[in-house]
């Protein structure tokens, strides 16, 4: 009679069954550790270059709360960029915004008459600007992005970009200042004399624990 109906399984569907097994229990680990991730903002800051000319003196910062991230920009321009500023939403200890939102004092020179906003989508928040400068800023663009995503510290994040904000008849050539990994924007800093010369973003590390 047979008796291939008892036989133990191979050794291969072992080693199969345990590596099953053993990426289970990664997974369910990983999704742990996520679910526990505990996110706060530094209070260092982090200057990053995004373009412009040599000109122009220093202007006052514009920087977001302590415990607070910038969530969208505004710019005031007339021929060129002359200010710029920030709302910013307090970072909750899971990663998400809160509802508040706070606008930073402005950076830039005092000018110009149209106002342009620039928001991140519900949720997300910025992480750099791309756009066009030359001897003054031309054009910005926000990069916005998941604040947990940014916590882990994933070097290519998903990213959503904000309305851009342009100047009447731009030139320049394409530009970017993105904040590292593990990172997220929390001001601006610009120099300028009659408009905005220079501008550069200013990012705080999002620390963690678990």
């Amino acid at each position: 009679m047979s008796t291939s109906a008892h036989r133990p399984p191979s050794n291969s569907k072992r080693q199969r069954g345990a590596v099953v097994l053993a990426s289970f229990v990664l997974v369910a680990i990983a999704a742990a550790q996520y679910r526990n991730l505990i996110l706060f903002v530094s209070c260092d800051r982090l200057e990053c270059d995004f373009g412009g000319g040599p000109g122009g003196r220093p202007a006052p910062d514009a920087q977001c709360d302590s415990g607070f991230v910038a969530v969208a920009f505004h710019v005031q321009t007339g021929e060129y960029f002359n200010q710029a500023w920030l709302d910013c939403a307090p970072l909750r200890s899971d990663g998400s915004l809160g509802e508040e939102r706070r606008p930073t004092g402005r950076t830039g020179s005092p000018g110009g008459q149209a106002v342009h906003d620039a928001r991140c989508p519900e949720g997300r928040a910025l992480r750099g600007l791309r756009g066009r400068a030359g001897s003054s800023i031309d054009e910005a663009a926000g990069e916005c992005s998941s604040v947990r995503d940014l916590g882990e510290r994933f070097d290519q994040p998903r990213t959503e970009l904000t309305e851009p904000v342009i100047r009447p008849r731009p030139g320049g050539k394409p530009t970017a200042a993105e904040c590292p990994a593990g990172s997220v924007l929390t001001g601006l800093r610009s120099k300028g004399g009659e408009w905005m010369d220079h501008l550069w973003i200013l990012c705080s590390d999002l620390q963690r624990s678990y």
